[in-house]
């Protein structure tokens, strides 16, 4: 029998690896001191990248941090304002490269043969099929050309996510990396009320229904940054309701959550703090916990009395949130034209869809066509013609087979989650898998009150959903 003795601490083979690492760290302060500055970053920077690039094909899910950065920048993460195709280039675009070559080169060294089903499949090749014929007659066809090709590679996307997410490693890389993204916008979003610095100027708000300025951070738009801090928020509260941990961990988890929630407010986006109520309470009915829903709702109230003091329009917050539950109550009212205009825009889409029942009018039609069949009591100083609904913007572009496959998607990942929920044992994965149900519900609320259907995170934790329920399943049988 072949025996093998260890090596004592300090043997020559210990000692061979110290020098090997006291010499690589003279060399480095060796080119400091004497290399011209520019060469000697130029060469670091080439070593990183190449040992990142290493590191990435055997860990592709490496490349988390920047995703979720990259998605969190928005406007800010533009490398080009314009290109060809009419889009921007941006950080995003870049990360997206760097997972799929990282992905490839990973299944190609491995030489992997098998890979998690696409259970989308079906759903997704139907609403992409029905999108790609409804180019033919769309009468926005550049803009529908665009966005059929995002779409495609969206959906790629998150088939690479449910790849790419294969260890419990991988999921908490995405929730640190949320966690330090939300902090960082929220306190951006903060500094943005106390310097009276944002994207939107108060009078384009004021000319929407609301009276004071919103909040985007590094966003293009309130609602788009509300939805990612409306994502945040629910990820860590159903992670500290359900994961059982140690005090300090606990701490930890509330930071990114009070700050989540504090810039919530800021964004003055009802539709994502109704998403986020209804997501939060899933959870604590998930957790059998309800009885911490009046918790929340001192917690939420304590945090927008404590900003009462610095901000001049603090009881905006109260109205504003009161006027989700009264948007047909006050219908058409002085100063709710932007919830009246929503409710004009589903009715617009209904017209759409009786007149083209099947096909629809095609994909990005509705903008185009929404003068012929607005309402005349329209708020004509609205300046946008975008339905603000997905479900009604579907039915109106892609007809009754375009909502089918949109409901097929949303029943399916559903009906995935529930049945992991059943059967993960492993109590973190199971946590994370009820905030990833809790934030694809809130989604469908965000949606209907936004339809930000390319927003990236929708694709990313929808993609979550499948590898988290997967790997849960795969401990199981371990």
């Amino acid at each position: 029998m072949t025996t093998h003795t260890q090596l004592p601490i300090g043997s020559k083979l210990d000692r061979r690896w110290f020098a090997l690492f006291f010499l690589l760290q003279m060399g480095l302060l060796a080119a400091y001191l004497w290399l011209p500055p520019r060469p000697f970053f130029v060469a670091l920077i080439g070593v990183g990248s190449s040992i990142m690039m290493v590191l990435l094909i055997l860990y592709p899910w490496i490349i988390v941090p920047a995703l979720v950065a990259t998605t969190s920048l928005d406007i800010a993460g533009q490398l080009i304002e314009t290109t060809a195709l009419g889009i921007p280039l941006t950080g995003f675009h870049l990360s997206l490269a760097l997972m799929f070559i990282a992905l490839l080169a990973n299944i190609f060294l491995r030489r992997r043969l098998e890979f998690p089903p696409f259970e989308l499949a079906g759903p997704l090749a139907l609403f992409l099929g029905m999108m790609a014929i409804s180019l033919t007659y769309s009468p926005n066809q550049p803009e529908a050309t665009i966005g059929f090709v995002r779409t495609f590679f969206l959906v790629v996307f998150l088939y690479g996510v449910q790849i790419m997410i294969d260890s419990k490693k991988a999921v908490t890389m995405v929730v640190v990396a949320m966690g330090l993204c939300i902090i960082a916008s929220s306190i951006l979003a903060v500094a943005q009320i106390f310097s009276e610095k944002f994207y939107l100027p108060a009078s384009f708000v004021i000319a929407v229904g609301a009276n004071a300025p919103r909040a985007t951070g590094t966003f293009h738009n309130p609602n788009t940054f509300g939805t990612f801090l409306m994502i945040g928020v629910i990820l860590f509260v159903g992670i500290l309701v359900n994961y059982r941990m140690a005090r300090w961990k606990q701490a930890i988890l509330v930071i990114p959550i009070v700050f989540g929630l504090t810039g919530l407010i800021t964004t003055f986006s009802r539709s994502n703090w109704l998403a986020t109520l209804v997501g939060v309470l899933l959870i604590l009915y998930l957790a059998k916990k309800l009885r911490y829903v009046f918790v929340t709702a001192i917690a939420g109230f304590l945090i927008t009395l404590s900003i009462k003091e610095f901000v001049p329009f603090a009881e905006h917050i109260f109205e504003r949130f009161l006027s989700i539950f009264t948007i047909f109550e006050q219908f058409g009212s002085l100063g709710r034209e932007s919830s009246s205009a929503r409710i004009f825009f589903v009715f617009a889409g209904v017209e759409m869809f009786l007149e083209n029942p099947f096909l629809g009018v095609g994909w990005r039609a509705f903008p185009l066509l929404f003068d012929q069949y607005k309402a005349p009591d329209f708020p004509n100083w609205v300046p946008t013609k975008e339905s603000h609904t997905l479900f009604a913007n579907i039915m109106a572009e892609l007809g009754i087979i375009g909502i089918s496959a949109a409901i097929w998607i949303v029943g399916r990942t559903l009906r995935r989650c529930l049945k992991g929920l059943k059967t993960i044992r492993d109590e973190y994965l199971r946590a994370v898998l009820i905030s990833l149900l809790a934030i694809f519900v809130a989604f469908q609320i965000s949606l209907s009150l936004t339809a930000d259907f390319e927003n990236n995170f929708l694709w990313f934790f929808t993609g979550m959903i499948f590898a988290v329920a997967r790997l849960g399943e795969k401990a199981e049988t371990l």
